[in-house]
């Protein structure tokens, strides 16, 4: 009766507070910072589980440029889950304020601020044992190491609501910014996956477009019931894979109901026109075009063909023929980057290079013939306001200029994060730069800080910071990784088993989680098919013991069935394979790195080109709309992780082939 009584109370707060936390959205998103603080300071009053809404209040007066009352504000996050995202937007207010003393809790009186106890022992500092190192917590003396401190946390599939509700955990692959905000970009066959929290167990949950009278019910969708203990509220899945060219092109309020269960949830989204699937998002598996005319989503998809991926692969789909490098400061900073413009130069020998800098700086640049033209940019300076500004005379002529050359590729050199959206102009197809956390168009960037060990400013040189994003670029442009050999001896393992080097086939049927793994009858026929096809022997790696029973594995003089075996023989057997097929897992990359070709059957909840393996042989993923879940429990996929298990035998086998 008294959780009934908490429920129906934190309902009766939630109607009340949930409109002024739509009233400050609503500010926020318009730049009215002031407006919205008060609005979000409102609705805490209702809400005081609401720790994310201190970090909205710090973040809408940093904006407005008041940064230690946001340090204030996301000091209020002590703890949780949010407490993270807290300090992450304390220490951006801190880079823009540019002054140490902001993450301090600072407050009128002592009792306002949370923390630990005074009076410790405090040792001379050392270089080991610098401010940064110091770390005193008294309530929680294991807090320093973070997650791995903790054993009371929750998996990711118990968490959630204890109050019927909906949460949207993904609405397609693409966004786009409007007005501050981001807001899904539906393109496509695009995924729809949310968490229903209810108290009654539901069967199916409805997908509507428009608001109020006017919606329109786009499809019905069966939820996954998932069990998480005695708490009262249930959890349901839905995985919704729909054709966007269904809906009406633009602007639509979309919702997910689920009767009188659960409050209606939903949020805007923008509807392309429809569009086949473009050249240059071929290797992006969550990118799927429209399925023809009358067909399921879900059953073509399942029965498409699975993509064979090169596991020699760069960031960039096609060559590198045209670049632009951006530096708009002063002399100091051009002169510092000109190394990195000669790394670009190596890097790129056959590319095209445009180099962009402020006037006075134009001959410098073509004095050290490193580019191929250099053009200009104009960025007039405001001592009122101490920054520099784009007049939109000078906006004008740089769009046109840009539009007549297509970039490839646009890097801006310069650390701070002033110049970053001139790259926007560009229209460049890949954009670089630093701090792409911060800057979400950026396709490849990088995160730089070196600290002094005593007043922690930076101590790594400009032109060595600089040079740091060109390597990386460097890094990431390159197709190939080097392999590294086994050195130890292997024979012992080897012979233990029965096995010569590069005359066998391993395959690893394990997988840490059930979501990663290809089905076993799938291994078992594959093995059939090397046995019949090739004088290899297979070693099948498999936890079931219903596998030595297949007809085709009796023959144990060219079959190994082996379990979990000591890491080295573990070792020495992937090492000394002819070929190695897997899962997403750990033993594809050792056989990878050990210069084995390999066969991986990628699961698509991380992107096949940052979770393939790097060396010979193939990825082979499929086009799913919710590819980049991240999901470790299969019961929240809601599709039973098609992505991975419909990849056919057929298919793995002519990936098999080429290697042998």
């Amino acid at each position: 009766m008294a959780n009934l009584l908490k429920t129906a109370g934190r309902l009766a707060r939630l109607r009340v507070g949930r409109p002024h936390v739509q009233r400050a959205n609503a500010h926020r998103d318009r730049g009215e910072w002031i407006e919205a603080v008060v609005a979000y300071r409102r609705a805490l009053e209702w809400l005081p589980w609401r720790e994310d809404l201190h970090i909205q209040i710090g973040n809408c007066l940093k904006e407005y440029g008041d940064y230690r009352a946001a340090v204030t504000a996301y000091s209020q996050v002590t703890a949780g889950v949010q407490r993270p995202e807290a300090l992450k937007q304390m220490a951006d207010t801190n880079r823009r304020a540019r002054a140490d003393i902001l993450p301090y809790a600072i407050a009128d009186r002592s009792e306002l601020v949370a923390g630990a106890g005074g009076g410790s022992t405090i040792a001379a500092p050392s270089a080991r044992t610098l401010p940064d190192r110091i770390l005193i917590e008294t309530t929680e003396p294991r807090r320093w190491l973070g997650s791995l401190g903790r054993e009371d946390n929750h998996a990711v599939r118990v968490r959630g609501n204890n109050y019927p509700s909906i949460m949207f955990d993904q609405v397609g692959s693409m966004a786009l910014a409007r007005d501050g905000a981001r807001e899904p970009l539906l393109a496509g066959t695009v995924a729809i996956r949310a968490r229903i929290f209810s108290l009654a167990r539901l069967e199916s949950v409805e997908l509507w477009i428009g608001e109020e009278a006017a919606a329109v019910r786009v499809a019905v969708s069966p939820v996954n019931f998932v069990e998480r203990g005695r708490i009262p509220i249930r959890l349901h899945v839905a995985n919704i894979w729909i054709d966007s060219a269904t809906l009406p092109p633009g602007r639509h309020w979309l919702s997910i109901r689920a009767g009188n269960h659960a409050p209606s949830a939903g949020l805007f989204v923008n509807v392309a026109e429809p569009a086949d699937l473009l050249p240059d998002l071929e290797s992006a598996d969550a990118f799927v075009p429209s399925p023809p005319d009358g067909i399921d989503p879900g059953a073509w998809i399942a029965d498409a063909a699975a993509q064979a991926r090169p596991a020699a692969r760069s960031i960039f789909d096609a060559p590198v023929r045209s670049i632009l490098a951006m530096r708009a400061d002063q002399l100091g900073d051009v002169s510092a980057s000109l190394p990195a413009l000669a790394r670009l130069r190596a890097i790129f020998p056959d590319a095209a290079i445009t180099v962009l800098v402020q006037p006075g700086i134009k001959p410098i640049v073509e004095a050290s013939a490193l580019a191929d033209r250099v053009e200009t940019i104009k960025l007039d300076y405001s001592p009122v306001t101490e920054r520099r500004h784009l007049s939109h005379a000078e906006e004008a002529r740089l769009r046109a200029l840009f539009a007549e050359t297509q970039f490839d590729l646009a890097i801006d050199l310069c650390p701070g994060d002033e110049t970053r959206p001139l790259l926007l102009l560009t229209g460049a197809t890949y954009m670089v730069g630093f701090n792409a956390d911060r800057f979400t168009f950026l396709d490849h960037g990088i995160g730089l800080q070196s600290r002094d060990k005593v007043n922690r400013l930076e101590r790594m040189s400009h032109a060595a910071a600089v040079l740091t994003l060109v390597e990386a670029l460097a890094v990431a442009a390159t197709p190939t990784r080097p392999s590294v050999p086994r050195v130890a001896p292997s024979r012992p393992a080897l012979d233990a088993h029965r096995l010569h080097a590069g005359n066998y086939a391993v395959l690893h049927t394990g997988a840490r989680h059930p979501i990663n793994r290809w089905p076993l009858a799938s291994f078992l026929s594959v093995a059939e098919r090397l046995l019949a096809e090739t004088d290899l022997t297979v070693v099948l790696f498999c936890e079931d013991p219903s596998a030595a029973a297949h007809p085709a594995l009796r023959d144990r003089n060219r079959v190994r069935i082996l379990d979990v075996i000591d890491g080295d023989a573990f070792d020495a057997i992937v090492s000394g394979a002819r070929l190695l097929v897997g899962n997403d897992s750990g033993p594809k990359h050792l056989a990878a790195v050990r210069g084995v070709p390999t066969v991986s059957l990628h699961v698509d909840r991380l992107n096949w080109s940052e979770w393939g393996q790097d060396g010979p042989g193939t990825i082979l993923s499929k086009r799913v709309p919710c590819t980049g879940c991240g999901l470790n429990d299969i019961q929240l996929c809601g599709r039973e992780a098609v992505c991975v298990r419909s990849i056919r035998v057929d298919e793995v086998m002519a990936a098999i082939r080429p290697l042998l």
